[in-house]
């Protein structure tokens, strides 16, 4: 256990290092975008590459991906039925939402456990993608009365602009049919990828930003508290009913408690919701996140 603990605190370390950099002006919001450029086009893509290369699964482990669309939904009607108006409908539909596996969860799960739990957590992302990157967006578009771009289209253009979903299916496609990668190219692809863990923690102690409002104090532990009950709620229902072994059962309720997807921010200002409240809530739950996934890696470890 004590082992397990350590390892949590040196995630904890570098997101804390990331922070006090940026408090000390040593970062700045350029730095941001330099090192989720990074993280987002070279060591993601490669730490997806290096842990799924030479992965055999059962297809029946695809129904992971099809549960992360039906988790990205609950949240999504909880967001509808929470908001009081058009407006607050189509912001909690974005920001109880969807789950930052990538740069967060990712990282977090391969540091800890080994490729068969990246596998899980690959898998879940692929259908978690497909919610962030565009239906979610389209269906708030709908509520709002906005007529926006065609959900479909949005969604294709979103995949095909990013190198980690691109890598994620390629590389379960590889699995699926038993083709292996070959070792130079994996021997290069490891050396970025080893950087994945520090920079993505880097990367969001840098993005750390809490500024609450009076005005909006409310909203923010509305959304922050329905989401973290929606997920405590589906973890218990995975750890009762799901028929997987507990290997997969663990990866998936850590992951429930992933922050929220990073897009959710993106999209609000696309649809001229209020950014700063996003941005703290997204803030706030990066916290939340740290510590219970943190605990129940400690927890399902040792054999809760």
């Amino acid at each position: 256990m004590m082992e397990t603990i350590a390892k949590a605190g040196i995630l904890v370390s570098f997101i804390l290092c990331g922070y006090i950099l940026k408090q000390m002006r040593l970062f700045s919001r350029q730095s941001f975008n330099t090192i989720s450029t990074i993280v987002f086009n070279i060591t993601l893509p490669t730490a997806i590459i290096v842990n799924l290369n030479g992965v055999h699964f059962e297809n029946r482990l695809l129904f992971i991906s099809v549960l992360a669309i039906v988790f990205n939904f609950i949240f999504i009607g909880l967001g509808y039925m929470l908001g009081k108006d058009k407006i607050e409908k189509s912001f909690y539909m974005l920001n109880l939402n969807g789950f930052n596996i990538g740069n967060f969860a990712l990282p977090f799960v391969s540091y800890f456990f080994d490729s068969a739990a990246v596998l899980i957590v690959c898998l879940f992302d692929a259908g978690n993608s497909i919610m962030c990157l565009g239906v979610a967006y389209g269906l708030a578009c709908c509520v709002r009365g906005h007529e926006g771009e065609n959900i479909l289209h949005l969604l294709c253009r979103s995949v095909l602009s990013s190198v980690p979903v691109l890598s994620y299916i390629v590389m379960i496609l590889l699995a699926i049919f038993s083709v292996k990668l070959p070792a130079s190219l994996i021997n290069w692809a490891s050396i970025p990828a080893s950087a994945n863990t520090f920079l993505s923690m880097l990367m969001i102690g840098v993005a750390l930003g809490v500024s609450l409002k009076k005005d909006f104090v409310h909203i923010i532990f509305t959304d922050i508290g329905i989401r973290f009950i929606g997920s405590a709620a589906i973890a218990t229902g995975i750890y009762f009913l799901l028929d997987y072994p507990m290997d997969i059962k663990r990866v998936l309720m850590i992951l429930l408690f992933s922050p929220i997807a990073g897009m959710a921010c993106y999209y609000t200002a696309k649809l001229k919701g209020n950014i700063e409240v996003a941005a703290c809530i997204s803030s706030l739950y990066i916290l939340v996140s740290i510590v219970m996934m943190s605990t129940l890696i400690i927890m399902l470890s040792h054999g809760m």
